[in-house]
């Protein structure tokens, strides 16, 4: 899927964005069956033409619930923070095709309390899913492992 900005901001705002949210822990949340689930739902979006965000709120033994999604944008920020793109960051007139993010929101991932690293490019959301499970599954555990020993500091 391409989009232009304009269009990328109408579908979020013209609530033509299927958003699943769910919970678990953090050990389940690495699971190959929870990544494929959250992976193929923002694609079958995606093949729909809609966009897409799954977000997972993973409980984990110390501090707060750590906030983690995939998102769908043009660019890596989160969807969310869509206004960013109106103007200042890409060219209105140019369609960008729209790439897959992974998300992690807590205060101890790092000092912006925001971590976000491209998972698939127009190319690889056609391809094979269980390499996105792979990288998805090695990202989780690098960044929940970093939130996991900041709390064991504090």
């Amino acid at each position: 899927m391409k989009l232009t900005v304009a269009d990328y901001l109408d579908q979020l705002s013209g609530e033509k964005t299927i958003v699943t949210e769910t919970e678990t822990t953090a050990s389940k949340v690495q699971q190959k069956s929870v990544l494929k689930k959250a992976i193929e739902a923002v694609i079958d979006a995606l093949d729909t033409g809609h966009l897409g965000k799954y977000q997972i709120t993973i409980r984990v033994k110390k501090g707060a619930p750590v906030i983690f999604h995939l998102d769908t944008n043009l660019i890596n920020i989160p969807m969310a923070e869509a206004e960013r793109l109106d103007g200042k960051l890409l060219d209105k007139e140019i369609t960008y095709p729209v790439n897959l993010y992974m998300v992690m929101e807590s205060e101890d991932v790092n000092k912006s309390g925001l971590r976000i690293d491209e998972l698939a490019n127009e190319t690889d959301l056609a391809g094979d899913v269980d390499v996105l499970i792979k990288r998805l599954q090695e990202w989780l555990a690098e960044h929940l492992a970093d939130v996991m020993e900041a709390r064991a500091e504090a």
